[in-house]
């Protein structure tokens, strides 16, 4: 049993996958992860009758995106990972896009300020870092991005399924724009 957690924006998304199929699926549209998300992952589990003790694996979306969310996500993989021994794989949101194209692309994820950036090859390999540009830069930009939102949970499972896990103490979240805190 494989478990997705996705707290990168205002959506979170909890998943449960057996065997590369989503059994069940969570989505709340919330500003509250902190608040919501553990509530919701007792609910995915109740749901289906199963404990954290049955969970192999943790997919976690590792960014870019909200600050605070992007967090939430990486300390919740971390910490049950860390605690039940459990394998934790990684993968950003603009490369779990990527999946959805079989031809090299740029990507991105709005938010009120500009655009999250992630160019991807056919093989679904970032080319460059990923980048932030403002609004004003998107328009002066002759670049043709991409806006998705549609994730493939099975796809992202199918495609980690022979990469190899992170130790806990390793995982990090994407940051791409540079926070307010860092230039005081």
């Amino acid at each position: 049993m494989t478990l997705y957690i996705d707290t990168h924006y205002s959506e979170l998304v909890l998943a449960l996958i057996n065997n590369e199929k989503v059994i069940n699926k969570k989505v709340l549209e919330s500003n509250k992860h902190s608040v919501n998300t553990i509530t919701l992952l007792k609910s995915l589990l109740d749901d289906n009758k199963i404990s954290i003790d049955d969970i192999e694996e943790i997919i976690v979306i590792n960014g870019p995106g909200s600050f605070t969310g992007v967090r939430i996500g990486i300390v919740i993989a971390k910490t049950i990972g860390y605690a039940k021994n459990i394998k934790i794989k990684a993968i950003s949101y603009l490369q779990a896009l990527s999946l959805n194209y079989d031809m090299s692309v740029i990507l991105g994820i709005k938010d009120k300020n500009g655009v999250f950036i992630g160019e991807f090859n056919k093989e679904h390999e970032l080319v460059s870092d990923y980048i932030y540009l403002s609004n004003k830069e998107v328009l002066e930009s002759n670049k043709e991005i991409i806006y998705d939102n549609n994730v493939n949970i099975a796809s992202v499972v199918k495609f980690l399924k022979n990469k190899d896990s992170i130790n806990p103490h390793l995982l990090k979240p994407l940051y791409v724009k540079r926070i307010e805190v860092q230039n005081a």
